[in-house]
């Protein structure tokens, strides 16, 4: 290869490298890894107040995060999205799960009444 057309290559090259790693980044940043939480499937799932497109249809419970409950700290997160077969609306399950942030995605303003919605990408129940 001649001199012109390295120094056009390696640009783009270098371009492209920096925006896949970047967007690698950046997709981790709205994945969780819960260890172990309870999965309550909902026996009547609703739409998220803010995004009417969006159900949701069930929560993740994890104790010892941000919201006190009968003297406990309890962090619910919002599940939409498929539910994988085997967990039954009403049913509570012991589990180790991986979701991603699916709405409002990122930092965003309070508002009062809005919720998180996560997708699940892994879920396992914990015996």
């Amino acid at each position: 290869m001649n001199m012109k057309k390295i120094r056009f290559i390696l640009p783009v090259v270098m371009a492209a490298v920096t925006a896949l790693m970047l967007s690698g980044c950046e997709e981790d940043e709205y994945v969780l890894n819960i260890e172990k939480g309870k999965f309550v499937v909902l026996e009547e799932p609703y739409q998220h107040p803010y995004a009417s497109d969006i159900t949701i249809k069930a929560v993740i419970l994890v104790e010892g995060e941000a919201l006190p409950h009968r003297g406990r700290l309890i962090t619910p997160y919002c599940i939409s999205g498929h539910i994988p077969v085997g967990y039954n609306a009403g049913d509570t399950t012991l589990v180790k799960a991986k979701f991603k942030e699916i709405y409002p995605k990122g930092p965003t303003f309070a508002i009062a009444g809005n919720v998180t919605v996560y997708k699940l990408m892994k879920i396992e129940r914990i015996k």
